[in-house]
């Protein structure tokens, strides 16, 4: 519930942002002339850059959090997801269990979408942000593919 807070509170930043960028825009249209007119349409470049970027990332959360949610996690055996009741350095060595298992399964040539979440998953708990959306977006991709 907290992310979800924190994405709406973003979004609506976004959008104030992109609305004082339009009257900026605007602002400078107004001016008129050759330098008012690429002004504005350099801040509405800017504008339509940061709507798709927004755009963007959303979509990416909300199928990640989608695939996410539909692949089980089994946190007896410490496998798809971290243990908090667990001291550090044992929850490190099951992250790192995890880890391998996860990329040994995701490296194979039949390999699923729920192992890509998985080795995403794992990614995620060693600390690993840019290969754990990289897995991630993969296994958007192989989700989307099964989809169809």
């Amino acid at each position: 519930m907290r992310g979800t807070l924190l994405v709406a509170g973003l979004v609506l930043v976004t959008a104030a942002y992109c609305w004082g960028l339009g009257w900026i825009a605007w602002g400078f249209w107004r001016a008129g002339g050759v330098v008012g007119g690429g002004l504005a349409l350099a801040t509405l470049l800017f504008l339509l850059l940061s709507v798709w970027v927004t755009w963007r990332e959303v979509r990416f959360g909300l199928a990640s959090a989608h695939l996410v949610a539909a692949v089980p996690v089994d946190h007896a055996a410490g496998r798809g997801g971290l243990r908090h009741d667990l001291p550090r350095p044992q929850r490190q060595e099951l992250a790192r269990q995890e880890f391998d298992r996860a990329r040994e399964v995701a490296a194979g040539p039949d390999a699923t979408w729920p192992d890509w979440v998985r080795l995403a998953r794992a990614y995620d708990d060693l600390g690993d942000r840019r290969h754990a959306r990289e897995a991630m977006r993969r296994a958007i991709a192989l989700e989307r593919t099964a989809r169809r």
